[in-house]
């Protein structure tokens, strides 16, 4: 039986606010790791294993999250899931070295990989007519998150307040919506299975693997730039703390633009052509970045136009698999965006490695063609149909 209408919004709201919390944790650990580094008395590229911690942890929880979706209620895993984030933030806030906060990061990475399989599964079941827009809004709210954490970690450096202070807030803000979500009257939200469908049938889609590979490439180069574009601005624009961290904001802000309007040009772009042209102005965006670092009148709207292409390409392939596999979200969530979190491991771990052996440039140089392989992967991986994805 549908729920009624007062519970329905208020979980989409808690829902919205889990990745809400994804978003602000993605978006304030760049700036926080310069400060980490010296802390911990490590390297930053070691600081920046924080990143691919959380990336492992979110990796582990799809790969179980995508077939526990299709038994438990979405609305017990969010909260679960909120449990192991507000751990992972405490631990983070009061860890003395770097490995008690990468196992810190990992925990919290367990919750944000459970919280995408099961928001996305809450979203696709209540708006089954209308995918590409109610992901993209879903979405939205990671972006809205990543785009305050910088402003919060502005703020922090400038007066002085140590990151632990921000990660336990972080934690006690998450503790709290598990508490909204253990209260709400119990909804359902599961998807109907088909018999004969299965996780391991999954795999011998070619979809499947074009979408993974996509989203590989896009985590991997927006998690990448997420955690280094302060770093990057501080050294080769030169910029303070505080400008840097809010120039990362930009970044987010383009994001949220991003996914705003890619809600509604789904209705009019086939998937294929969209993620390409997405692609293609990240990274032409890219180009002016590395080539005038120190114009800041270009490096502005340069961001801001990065985050904006990046926007749409995550909601939008979720929303291709959805359609294509409309009685299995959770395994296909489960799967696709595994590949997601294999390259929100390995590509931030590389650019901060082309930090340290070479410069910010190079990291950035990296991104860059990460994003043009992203273009090309698509046009090849999409092309044994057009894809059209569902938008009122």
């Amino acid at each position: 039986m549908r729920p009624n209408e007062s519970q329905e919004r208020r979980l989409t709201w808690l829902a919205y606010a889990c990745l809400f919390v994804e978003g602000i944790n993605a978006g304030w650990i760049g700036p926080f790791l310069p400060e980490i580094s010296e802390l911990v008395h490590d390297s930053i590229d070691n600081a920046g294993l924080i990143v691919s911690a959380t990336a492992a942890g979110y990796l582990v929880a799809l790969l179980a999250a995508g077939e526990t979706s299709h038994r438990w209620s979405a609305q017990k895993t969010l909260a679960a899931s909120m449990l192991m984030v507000s751990a992972g933030l405490f631990g983070l806030s009061v860890a003395p070295a770097l490995i008690g906060m990468l196992c810190a990061a990992f925990v919290a990475g367990l919750g944000y990989g459970a919280i995408d399989v099961a928001s996305n599964a809450v979203v696709v079941d209540l708006n089954r007519e209308s995918l590409a827009a109610a992901l993209n809004y879903l979405h939205v709210m990671f972006g809205v998150g990543a785009l305050l954490g910088p402003i919060l970690a502005g703020f922090a450096l400038a007066s002085h307040l140590r990151y632990s202070i921000m990660f336990g807030a972080g934690s006690a803000f998450s503790a709290l919506i598990a508490l909204l979500l253990a209260t709400t009257p119990t909804i359902e939200a599961r998807i109907v299975t088909v018999r004969g469908d299965g996780f391991l049938p999954m795999l011998t889609r070619p979809l499947i693997w074009a979408l993974g590979a996509v989203l590989f490439l896009y985590v991997g180069a927006e998690t990448g730039i997420g955690a280094w574009l302060f770093l990057y601005l501080r050294t080769s624009a030169a910029l303070s703390k505080s400008l840097a961290s809010w120039g990362v904001s930009l970044y987010w802000a383009g994001l949220i633009i991003g996914r705003l309007i890619g809600g509604r040009l789904a209705r009019y772009i086939a998937a294929r052509e969209f993620t390409m042209l997405a692609a293609a102005v990240s990274a032409a965006a890219l180009v002016v970045l590395i080539a005038a670092p120190t114009m800041r009148a270009l490096a502005a709207p340069m961001i801001v136009l990065i985050g904006f292409g990046y926007g749409p390409i995550f909601p939008n392939m979720i929303a291709v698999g959805a359609a294509r596999f409309p009685s299995e979200v959770g395994r296909m969530t489960s799967i696709v965006v595994a590949g997601g979190a294999l390259g929100g491991i390995f590509v931030p771990w590389i650019m901060g490695h082309a930090i340290v052996v070479a410069s910010p440039r190079a990291a950035m140089e990296f991104a860059l063609g990460i994003t043009a392989l992203m273009a090309l992967i698509a046009i090849a991986g999409l092309r044994t149909r057009t894809i059209r994805i569902a938008s009122p």
